[in-house]
């Protein structure tokens, strides 16, 4: 109600998780303290994606939650190279989905499995990346916080 008559508007939604088709599942784990240099210490979470996932995941496909679109594109990167969970992946598929990406970031990584997904994205790799993870084609998908709240994979 406060929403939206500061909005002058005569009606606001609010949706949390519980609109949700498919549920989220939320993990929050230690990875020891900032200290004096957040810098460091955030660019240092990355090195326990890969432990994480496979602690949590089960072997299905996982959402990673970044900061921002330069995050996302930097974890995967760096996921292609310290995770894997191939065994269940087509390989064909993925490299069908890559020569479809326009950029040769997302196509290294579509070819591993990985892939990111942020607003700075063309409409059409978009599109291919929330394609190729619907079907089950990618293992970890790295996303900004606004995959969580308008796109339904």
């Amino acid at each position: 109600a406060q929403l939206a008559s500061f909005i002058e508007s005569g009606e606001a939604f609010a949706f949390d998780i519980s609109y949700r088709p498919v549920p989220l599942k939320t993990h929050v784990v230690a990875c020891g303290f900032a200290g004096t240099n957040r810098y460091m210490f955030d660019k240092n979470l990355d090195k326990h994606v890969p432990q994480l996932l496979r602690r949590f995941s089960s072997g299905r496909p996982a959402i990673v939650f970044c900061h921002s679109k330069k995050d996302t594109m930097q974890l995967a990167e760096e996921l292609t190279k310290s995770y894997s969970n191939f065994s269940r992946l087509d390989t064909s598929a993925l490299m069908n989905f890559s020569y479809k990406a326009s950029t040769a970031s997302l196509q290294g990584c579509l070819r591993k499995g990985i892939a990111y997904h942020h607003a700075g994205l063309d409409a059409d790799d978009r599109k291919l990346v929330e394609e190729a993870f619907s079907s089950g084609n990618i293992a970890c998908l790295c996303a900004t916080s606004t995959l969580a709240m308008g796109v339904n994979l």
